[in-house]
């Protein structure tokens, strides 16, 4: 760790209270002039450091993504948990199956600030615009061999869906399998891809990715996509980017050991988006419309169609009819 990231971590730790040069220096073992140069190369990097005469400095959260911000904010039991942030990637989920070559068996969280091919299912293009939005992907190394990663997708949505609500008291709702929307418009997007051996056939990685709309993008989205598009905070956020980060890790490491239970189904089941509703559904090349019953013990959609009741495990909800 760097002499500013050290210095960063003090500021952070002391919270709202300004700190002296000279204590940052006794307590870093470092002189006051590289006390003082710290501080010049964090604010240079974007950090608030606010100085005040005979009283020294004082860190000032904002929306600056940092490894250091998130960790701050992690229980102690994932502080040691591999984590990179980027100032720009084509796409967490494609840097994910870079790293996964290396074959090390804890997981990894990956996290950038702008995406330039990010994408999402069926390879659709994820806008990603710098600033605003949270893009995030775990690498995950199954020590079992996993039968139901769809059932990871929808625990997924859960963590993430418990995480807005505790840092923002916001409720969302999922759309099955792996949409959160606000206001009737998407927020959230999430994205799981196996990594399979050749030879055996066997899932050897499960990369999920997460992209969230924070806040409104500094230059807006064509008109085709706000009218479908919306974002977390429409105005003056009430947490920031590393807060929620953090606790989305939070939620998703505390359900991710023991998700094939699915108790986290109360939750996805109490705020489907999709429920009691009459859909159109796409699996594959055939459309099927029904009413939404609710999601088995496998994360399985509920279709009463007029042949009887379905649960589709895979597919895409193209159209809710809402009365």
């Amino acid at each position: 760790m760097s002499t500013k990231e050290h210095l960063l971590q003090e500021l952070i730790a002391t919270g709202d209270q300004f700190v002296s040069g000279e204590i940052l220096a006794q307590r870093l073992n470092l002189s006051r002039t590289a006390i003082w140069k710290a501080i010049q190369q964090l604010k240079k990097d974007g950090y608030l450091i606010e100085s005040k005469a005979q009283f020294g400095y004082r860190y000032v959260e904002n929306d600056l993504l940092s490894k250091t911000a998130i960790q701050h904010f992690l229980p102690n039991e994932l502080q040691t948990l591999p984590l990179s942030v980027y100032p720009t990637l084509a796409s967490t989920n494609q840097k994910a199956k870079e790293l996964a070559a290396q074959r090390n068996d804890v997981p990894q969280v990956l996290i950038t600030n702008q995406q330039t091919r990010g994408y999402g299912r069926y390879g659709r293009p994820f806008i990603s615009p710098k600033n605003s939005g949270i893009y995030l992907s775990l690498l995950l190394k199954p020590t079992t061999q996993l039968t139901d990663v769809g059932l990871l997708t929808t625990a997924t949505a859960v963590a993430v869906f418990r995480a807005i609500k505790l840092t923002t008291g916001i409720k969302t709702k999922i759309k099955w399998v792996n949409d959160l929307y606000l206001r009737d418009k998407k927020i959230c997007g999430i994205l799981s891809e196996a990594v399979t051996d050749f030879e055996t056939q066997h899932i050897t990685d499960v990369i999920i990715g997460i992209g969230l709309d924070f806040a409104a993008p500094e230059t807006p989205l064509d008109n085709n996509l706000q009218n479908k598009v919306g974002a977390l905070f429409t105005t003056k956020p009430t947490t920031t980017r590393n807060q929620l980060i953090a606790e989305i890790l939070t939620q998703f490491f505390s359900i991710y050991p023991a998700y094939s239970a699915g108790q986290f189904l109360t939750d996805y089941r109490e705020n489907s988006l999709l429920t009691g509703k009459q859909v159109t559904l796409k699996q594959g090349n055939e459309q099927l419309s029904g009413l939404v019953t609710g999601i088995n013990n496998h994360g399985e959609l509920l279709l009463q169609t007029t042949t009887g009741q379905r649960a589709i495990s895979s597919g895409e909800v193209t159209k809710v009819y809402y009365q």
